[in-house]
């Protein structure tokens, strides 16, 4: 049993690896985003193999200490719940590409601005994301309720900043730069889903109490 809780220990420290990273892929995704920076968003693309190839590291040895070990029903939920965390945290990274990507196509747009929204978006995914992961390793389930109530302050600045977006077109009928920032603003919107669905996780792994997924 000793065993097994190192290993958990250590499969936990190795996913916090993995949010440090994805986090900073999305940081850089918005710079280069901001900036038009095609070395920037190229480096974003570049950490992602990175960042898969830790999510199959992780995965693999959590099926391991399973095999290994035949963990009992708490220890069994923690590893099997470390297996969904960690797919979502690789999944965050592939948002922050999705951005980072899009911006390269449409660097002949020139620098454009963009509506507030954007930035108000990154900043509370930021927060959310820096309480996701400090949930996770105090295992503070009340944390983790604190990133569920969040998400709805994403999706009501993705709302309000699409439909700016929409009107803003209607007057300059930029159609390449409103696709952009509706890609942008729905990667984004996943983004925090995702993080709901791990702070979710995270609740079930201390509680025991299952919150159903919005997002998938």
């Amino acid at each position: 049993m000793i065993k097994l809780e190192r290993e958990l220990t250590q499969i936990e420290e190795e996913i916090i690896n993995n949010a440090s990273l994805v986090t900073e892929m999305l940081y850089q995704s918005i710079k280069g985003l901001r900036n038009f920076d095609k070395g920037i968003c190229e480096k974003v693309i570049k950490s992602d193999e990175k960042a898969d190839n830790l999510e199959i590291d992780i995965e693999s040895r959590i099926i391991r200490a399973i095999a290994l070990y035949q963990p009992e029903a708490e220890m069994l939920r923690k590893l099997v719940m470390a297996v969904k965390i960690n797919k979502d945290i690789e999944r965050i990274g592939d948002h922050a590409v999705n951005i980072a990507s899009n911006t390269i196509k449409s660097l002949d747009l020139g620098k454009i601005e963009f509506p507030e929204e954007i930035d108000k978006m990154f900043n509370v995914l930021t927060v959310m994301l820096n309480k996701t992961v400090r949930a996770f390793v105090d295992h503070n389930s009340e944390l983790a309720r604190e990133v569920i109530t969040m998400d709805k302050e994403v999706d009501e600045l993705r709302n309000k900043g699409i439909r700016r977006i929409i009107q803003e077109n209607q007057k300059e009928n930029s159609t390449e730069k409103t696709v952009l920032l509706l890609l942008v603003f729905k990667d984004l919107e996943r983004i925090g889903d995702l993080l709901t669905n791990i702070a979710e996780d995270t609740v079930y792994i201390i509680e025991g109490k299952m919150i159903e997924h919005k997002y998938r």
